[in-house]
This record gives structure tokens, C-alpha cells and sequence, in this order.
């Protein structure tokens, strides 16, 4: 049995490696580090999906539940390949709808898998694995981890771009922090590798990491100020909403001086002639979109001079994408989700017992929130941008339905039984204890 359990979390690591932007999918099968669409790399993740679904098979119960572990996300999917009907490259759509499946389906297994404590140690080995090899690239193979075009001399180690080196290792920052804080791993081991991460967000040159990471670290030690009476949440709240007004007010009078502080030129390195290509195709079809992952796709496509010319494959910005992709609809489901990670996962915070993973969730919202205005992190495919976004949707949805569960058991436990007059001699009222707990209870 020991055996099983080290091979199931040894594939799930694996498959968040293989989900975690890097170059290797690509540099191991013969590809190169240029070309992410590879045709080893297309092998690479078939295999991974074959895992997929070996993990999930193993589990019956928990194969029942992935398509109602959260509707929204089940609808998100069911759209990206019912897009297919509209799509300008109706087979992309379809074929990349497929890996849009796969990823979602595993962030939804890992979150009723495990534990949450099990997730985040699965996250650190699995980036941290990710982080090594990294420095390792820098060292040994320099031609693959450090950058030779746009930002020269930068550091990227196994992954695509420094910005994808930059935000992988915000989640690893984060998911080290969360363990720190709550005493669920070896702090003799957790701070080197903190170091190290912050390190290589430094050596990256990624700003919007940088920039994260400080977010983050500073939302999670300080959800402890949302808790207690209205009385003494009530400064806080004041102080939050303060610095949020002065945060706002100083980037839009001084957004010059910002940029050029991290390294960013007025345009985001070209981003706003982007964004005003993309915007304009929005336009032309404002509702439905383009089909999912298909307006990049191609030498004649809407996105062509872009990807011919410049090398981009995205609209640099998550909702752009998204409208691009599902349209009107597509974008209203993205808000429901971010929404529910950030207004769901803060009432939590401050009403219920258990805060420590409310506070993460949160934190991941606040996060994606912030790198979605200069990069693509919703609805992408072998992505754990949105596997930790599906990880906190999901597991949000099975506090509130756990929650419910016990209302309902309270409830029946408090109601008098009565014997009925049945000539059968059905004795009705509230089922014993012991017949809700085990199995009912999500992991």
C-alpha cells in the first residue's frame, strides 16, 4: 500500500513538472528549447495524459466527483470545446480543447486528492525540482538558461521565457511560505529553498515576480488582521483600503517612474501596440470569440504579424486572452472564478475555524489578479497558473459544500426522532453520527 501511495505522488509531481512551463517536454524528446510545439513534445504530454488518467482511474470515488468538484469550471471546458463550432481552426480548437481537459482535470484531482498540506508539499517538489535544474541550466548549459534576445544576460533557466521563470516561482514562494507559517515542514529546508527562489525571481529580472512576491508574502502573514469583532476589524479594513487608495493614486501619477524602475519601457515592452491590435479583433467578434487557443494559430491567422514577426503566441494580458478565446461568455465565467477565490476565500478568512487555507486561496487570487494585466494566466493548457487556480476554486467549493453537510447533520441531530405507526415498524429521525463521517468528508 506504501508502495502504490509513493508511486501515485511520484506521478503527480511528474505531471506538475511537466505542467510547469519549461523547456524539457520539448529538450528531452529531441526538440530543442525554441520550439514549444514540438512533435516529441506533443508525445511528451500524451503520455502525461495517459498518467492522467491512470491517477484518476485508481481512484473510482473521486473519478465520479471531478466533473462536479466545481460546475463553473466543468462549464469553462464544455465552452472551449462547444467553441470549436465557431472557431477559425475549428481541429486546433479541438485538439488543444483536449489539453485544456486534461490540465483542468488535474488541478481538480489534486484538490480532492489530497490534503492540503499533501498539496502544497506536492507543489514545492515539484517547482522546486523546476528551480534546481534551473540553476543548473545557468551554469552548465548557459545556450538554455539565460536569455540571448530581448532581455540578454537574463536568467531563465528550464523554462520558456524569464516571465514564466518569474511567475513559477512566485507559486513556489508562496507554497513555501503558506508551509513555513503553518510549521508543515522542516524550516531547515524550506528557508534555502525560499532563498533560492527569490534569488532566481531576482536574477530572472522579472519585475511583475518580483513585485508578486512581496504582494504575496505580505497578504498571507497579514490575513490574521481580518479576524476578530467588527471593532477591531474595522481599522484594518481602514489602513487595507488606505494604502490600496495611495497604491492607486502613486501608480497612475508616477506609472512613468514605476516602469522604469522594473526595468519596463511606457509601452510594457511593446505590449500596448499589442493589446491595441487584439482589442480591435475583440471588436470583430465581441461575443463568441475566436474559438479557444486558435487566433494564434497560423501564417495567415487574425494574430499572425505577431507571431510571424515578433515571436508572440499571446495577447500578454489574461483578459484579452480569455475575450479571444470564449468571448463575453468566457470572460464572465474567468470573473466568476477569480471572484469567488477572492470574495469567498476572504469571508472564509475572517469567519471560519480553519484560516490557513482560505488565506492562500485568496492570496493565489490576489496574485493572478496583478500578472493577468501584463500576461496571459487564464484558460491556459499544461499550465499550473490555472491548475493553482482550479486547486483553489475547487477547494473552496468543497469547504461550502463540507459546510452544508454539517448543517444538515446539526440540524437532523436536533430534531426529536419519533417512532412511526408503520406496520413495518420504521423508526424515523436523525441518522447516528458515525453514518456521516468517513467517505462524506472531502479530503
Amino acid at each position: 500500500m506504501k508502495v502504490l501511495e509513493v508511486l501515485e505522488k511520484s506521478i503527480t509531481v511528474f505531471c506538475i513538472v511537466s505542467f510547469g512551463g519549461s523547456v524539457l517536454p520539448a529538450l528531452l524528446t529531441g526538440g530543442g528549447s525554441t520550439d514549444p510545439d514540438a512533435p516529441g513534445a506533443v508525445f511528451w504530454f500524451m503520455a502525461v495524459y495517459v498518467l492522467i488518467l491512470a491517477l484518476i482511474a485508481s481512484r473510482p470515488r473521486l473519478a465520479f466527483r471531478i466533473p462536479t468538484g466545481s460546475p463553473a469550471l466543468s462549464l469553462v471546458v464544455v465552452l472551449a470545446f462547444v467553441s470549436a463550432l465557431w472557431s477559425i481552426y475549428p481541429d486546433v480548437t479541438l485538439r488543444r480543447s483536449i489539453a485544456f481537459l486534461f490540465t483542468t482535470a488535474f488541478g481538480i484531482y489534486l484538490a480532492l486528492r489530497y490534503s492540503f498540506p499533501e498539496i502544497m508539499r506536492l507543489l514545492v517538489t515539484g517547482l522546486s525540482i523546476l528551480m534546481l535544474l534551473s540553476f543548473a541550466a545557468v551554469f552548465a548549459m548557459p545556450d538554455v538558461g539565460l536569455d540571448h534576445e530581448q532581455h540578454v544576460g537574463a536568467w531563465k533557466g528550464v523554462f520558456w521565457q524569464k516571465n514564466v521563470t518569474g511567475r513559477m516561482m512566485v507559486w513556489l514562494v508562496l507554497c513555501l511560505l503558506w508551509l513555513d507559517w503553518q510549521r508543515e515542514g522542516k524550516r531547515w529546508l524550506l528557508r534555502p529553498l525560499l532563498a533560492l527562489a527569490l534569488l532566481l525571481i531576482v536574477m530572472s529580472r522579472s519585475g511583475t515576480g518580483l513585485v508578486t512576491s512581496f504582494l504575496v508574502a505580505g497578504l498571507l502573514f497579514s490575513s490574521s488582521l481580518v479576524r476578530g469583532s467588527i471593532r477591531s476589524f474595522a481599522p484594518t479594513f481602514a489602513f487595507l483600503l488606505l494604502l490600496a487608495v495611495v497604491g492607486l493614486t502613486s501608480g497612475t501619477t508616477f506609472w512613468h517612474d514605476i516602469l522604469y524602475g522594473l526595468g519596463r519601457d511606457p509601452t510594457l515592452t511593446g505590449r500596448t501596440v499589442l493589446w491595441e491590435h487584439t482589442l480591435m479583433s475583440i471588436q470583430d467578434r465581441f461575443v463568441l470569440g475566436w474559438g479557444y487557443a486558435a487566433y494564434w494559430y497560423g501564417a495567415y491567422g487574425p494574430g499572425s504579424a505577431f507571431t510571424q514577426g515578433w515571436g508572440i503566441n499571446s495577447a500578454h494580458n489574461g483578459w484579452i486572452e480569455a475575450w479571444l478565446d470564449l468571448g463575453l461568455a468566457g470572460v464572465a465565467l474567468v470573473i466568476f472564478l477569480l471572484g469567488r477565490m477572492l470574495f469567498q476565500g476572504f469571508a472564509a478568512i475572517r469567519y471560519s475555524t480553519n484560516k490557513a487555507e482560505p488565506a492562500w486561496i485568496f492570496t493565489v487570487g490576489c496574485a493572478l489578479l496583478l500578472i493577468s494585466i501584463s500576461e496571459s494566466v487564464f484558460l491556459e493548457r499544461h499550465s499550473l497558473n490555472w491548475i493553482v487556480l482550479v486547486v483553489g476554486v475547487t477547494r473552496l467549493v468543497q469547504r461550502r459544500r463540507w459546510a452544508r453537510l454539517q448543517a444538515r447533520m446539526q440540524a437532523q441531530a436536533a430534531r426529536p426522532a419519533f417512532a412511526s405507526s408503520s406496520p413495518y415498524g420504521t423508526s424515523y429521525g436523525a441518522p447516528p453520527a458515525a453514518a456521516w463521517t468517513g467517505s462524506r468528508r472531502p479530503s
